[in-house]
């Protein structure tokens, strides 16, 4: 988001539009947690796999 728009989300912060703020910040944070999450798993996951079986994918 660029920088305007996010003075424009804290400024609303403070308006009664306040909880659909805080709600959509929360999904945006829990949605890169989880993609974060996923990425790091998949990452640990083929590494093990290179690992383990590096001689053959070779």
């Amino acid at each position: 988001m660029t920088t305007t728009g996010t003075h424009i989300l804290d400024a609303l912060c403070w308006t009664p539009a306040a909880p659909l703020i805080r709600a959509a910040r929360r999904h945006r944070i829990g949605y890169r947690t989880r993609e974060q999450t996923d990425v790091h798993r998949i990452s640990s996951l083929l590494s093990t796999i290179m690992l383990a079986h590096g001689d053959m994918l070779s």
